[in-house]
Formats: structure tokens, sequence, C-alpha cells
């Protein structure tokens, strides 16, 4: 977790934060304790949540679309994902983190992540 009052230096390490396979949060020094709280609580379960002022529209990477593509046409768990990827189930969920930091979907109370996950990736034209 990044605690700070200008994210923008984050820039020149962002190649890092993505290649990063744990959680990662910025939070800005001038959020209350609650969203400060929420943050770490993200990273502690391994999400991502990287400020807009810090992304170039939405990036992607191919592992990323190929596990938006497995999941939601052909209905895979990540473990199947990870099967048919040759990767391990670990590195399958850090892809869907990056995925929901590129696409701002972040857990709500009371929705499914990844039904938004796919939603949010049908609007921007990434699945069908």
């Amino acid at each position: 977790m990044v605690h700070s009052v200008d994210p923008m230096p984050l820039v020149r390490v962002r190649p890092a934060i993505d290649s990063h396979e744990g959680g990662f949060t910025v939070v800005a020094k001038a959020m209350s304790l609650s969203e400060f709280l929420t943050r770490v609580d993200w990273a502690l379960q391994g999400l991502n949540h990287t400020p807009r002022e810090i992304r170039t529209g939405i990036e992607v990477r191919q592992e990323w679309l190929d596990v938006l593509h497995l999941a939601f046409n052909e209905a895979l768990t990540d473990k199947a994902i990870a099967d048919r990827m040759n990767v391990s189930e670990r590195t399958v969920r850090n892809y869907w983190s990056k995925m929901q930091d590129a696409l701002e979907v972040y857990p709500e109370s009371g929705k499914n992540i990844r039904v938004q996950t796919g939603k949010r990736a049908r609007e921007e034209g990434l699945i069908d």
C-alpha cells in the first residue's frame, strides 16, 4: 500500500506494479479513515487499486483477456483456467485483480465482483 499526497510519481513504476503478484493499493492522504481502511483491506485481500491519474486508458494484457474469455465465454473455473493457461490458480487470481483495477471494478457490498467485471468488460468490448 502506498499512502501519498501525490500518486503521479507512481507512473514511472507502473510496469512493476502490474507485474507484482500481491495486492497493491494507493491511498491519498486526504481520504477518510474508513476509505483508508477499505483500501488496506483490499491490499490484504490481494486486490489492486491504482488512481486513474496514473493510468492511460484501459490497459489490459493478453493474459487478462484470456482469463475473461475462458471465464465468460467458456464458463471455466479459476482452476480450469489455470490448467488451460498452464499457470497457477494464484496467477489467475492475480490476473483477475489486475483486470478489475484496469476496469475500475472494486468490491461493493451485495454485488458479485466477477459479475461486475464481466459486465464492465462487455461494456468496454473486451468480450462478447
